[in-house]
Order: C-alpha cells, then sequence, then structure tokens
C-alpha cells in the first residue's frame, strides 16, 4: 500500500457511504491499531455507525453549529475543539484515518451561509442578490437566495479544501458524496458522478482521489433485502439509461485482468484488496520482460 490512498465513494441516499466509512476503519483499526476521525456536516447523522463510535474506533467530530467556513477550513487540517471549544491541532499519530461526510453536506452548509448575506443585503461573488421581504403578523423576515456567483464560490472553496485534506499525515484520507447525473461536459451523453453543488466539478473530482468508488442500492423487493453494490472503475449503468458511471482504480497495464467490475455486498476492504493485489503481478511482468 502507498504511504497514503485518497478515496472518494459516492452514491444515491442509503446506498452505504456511511456504513463504508464503517467497515474501513474496523480494518484499520484491526490492523494498525489505529482510530478513524470524522468531520461531518451530514444531516443524516451516524447511527449506521454508532457502535464504533460507542467503542471508540470512529471519532466523529460533527459541524452541530459552527460557521461552516471556519469548520470546513479547521477540518481539513486535522484540528479538534478543546473543552472550551477552541480549535486546536489534534493528535494524528493515533489516526488511521480522516474522513470527511459529505461534499454536498459542506457545500450545501456554505450556500445557506451565502443565501443568509443575501438576505442582510451583503452582496458576495458580484451577482445579483436574491433578498425579499416577508411579512404576516406584525413580524417581518429577510428571505436571501443563492445566485450563480455564489456557486462558483462554493466550488473553488470546496476545491482548495478537499486538497488541503490530501495533504494529512494519515495512511488514509477518505471523503464521500452523493451523486450527480447530468449531461456529461467532457463524456457525451449522461454521467454519474459526486454531487459538488452543480455540475462544474462532477467530472473532474474523481481525478483528484486514489480510488473514486461508486456505491449503489438496489431496492428489497418480496422476499429478498436490499442489496448493497460497490462498482470499481468507470462503467455503464443499463439501469441509469446507460450513462457513463465514474469510477478511478489506478491499476497497472500488466495487473491481471480479472477484477471484478462490482462487488456485491459491498465492501470497501475488499474492494482495495482486490485492486492493490494486482500489482505484485503487474511488477512481475514488467521484470519478466525487461529481465531483471
Amino acid at each position: 500500500m502507498a504511504d497514503k490512498t485518497t478515496i472518494l465513494l459516492y452514491g444515491r441516499t442509503n446506498s452505504g457511504k456511511t456504513a463504508q466509512i464503517g467497515v474501513l476503519a474496523e480494518h484499520i483499526f484491526r490492523t494498525m491499531g489505529k482510530k478513524t476521525r470524522l468531520y461531518t456536516a451530514d444531516k443524516g447523522g451516524t447511527k449506521t455507525i454508532q457502535p464504533y463510535i460507542q467503542l471508540g474506533i470512529i471519532e466523529p467530530i460533527e459541524i452541530e453549529g459552527t460557521d461552516p467556513w471556519v469548520f470546513l477550513n479547521k477540518a481539513v487540517k486535522g484540528l479538534v475543539r478543546d473543552a472550551k471549544s477552541k480549535w486546536v491541532p489534534g493528535d494524528l499519530s493515533t489516526i488511521g484515518m480522516v474522513a470527511f461526510e459529505s461534499f454536498r453536506s459542506f457545500a450545501e452548509e456554505l450556500l445557506v451561509w451565502l443565501a443568509g448575506r443575501s438576505a442582510d443585503g451583503i452582496n458576495i461573488g458580484g451577482g445579483s442578490n436574491i433578498a425579499f421581504k416577508v411579512s404576516d403578523g406584525g413580524e417581518t423576515l429577510n428571505i436571501g437566495g443563492s445566485n450563480i456567483a455564489h456557486y462558483k464560490v462554493v466550488q473553488d472553496r470546496m476545491t482548495a479544501e478537499i486538497w488541503q485534506s490530501q495533504k494529512l499525515p494519515v495512511p488514509y484520507v477518505l471523503w464521500t458524496s452523493s451523486i450527480s447525473k447530468d449531461e456529461g461536459q467532457i463524456n457525451a451523453g449522461k454521467v454519474l458522478g459526486p454531487d459538488v453543488i452543480g455540475k462544474a466539478l462532477t467530472e473532474e473530482v474523481p481525478r483528484w482521489f486514489t480510488y473514486t468508488m461508486r456505491l449503489d442500492v438496489l431496492p428489497a423487493a418480496q422476499g429478498k433485502l436490499e442489496r448493497h453494490l460497490l462498482y470499481l472503475g468507470t462503467h455503464q449503468d443499463v439501469t441509469a439509461g446507460n450513462a457513463t458511471a465514474l469510477g478511478n482504480i489506478r491499476q497497472p497495464l500488466d495487473a491481471p485482468a480479472l477484477l471484478k467490475i462490482v462487488i456485491e455486498p459491498a465492501d470497501i476492504v475488499a474492494a482495495i484488496a482486490a485492486i492493490e493485489g494486482g500489482c505484485d503481478p503487474a511488477t512481475d511482468a514488467i521484470r519478466k520482460r525487461c529481465g531483471l
């Protein structure tokens, strides 16, 4: 395994993104004796990984009422709150993975903050402010919305913070994201990829990570349970109108062509083992051809 592995897991609601954080956190704890620190702005909460939290395997740090710009900036640097809620350097020597949940949740928090500034009459980004007042029963509310300039501000900020997070001195850095389906700007036709507020970054983000993997869930039917799937690499999804679903597994050309397109049930540890298992055979094949 490389000194650091960066991972992006994306998929729709209930596809198992948070659960897979738990799966990898357990593996890291069992093999390295290190914990996982999870920074989260996700409204869905952490119920699926609660046992890991109770056992101290995962250390959650929730956004709660913190300013979202400050929280994200501190999180990507690995800082934690002390007893007085002051941000201080966090000890990363005991941390095997820092995880962030999720692209969309953090971006939404930033957009809501910007909309609030519009409501206050503050212009950010140079676009036309979306702001109006509503009154009822003697009470008046200032309502604001986000304009196109706000989206660009958020996308630029998310890009910078994601890259900053990858500098953390830990073996694994993991981000989750909800899914975006739209017309591709690089690939022709419909594209499934990570959602970072708007489609501008959908096809760009997968290349920022060592591995980008898509999760999906097939609904329960009579007599059958839900099926959770983890896809490796870029593939066509026939259930989404043959959309191109983005992925990235970075295998050497000489790796055995036996890697499954999909792992069912979804298991991120098995996926990483399958991907990295191709490195040694590739090295042997090159060694043989070069007479080394």
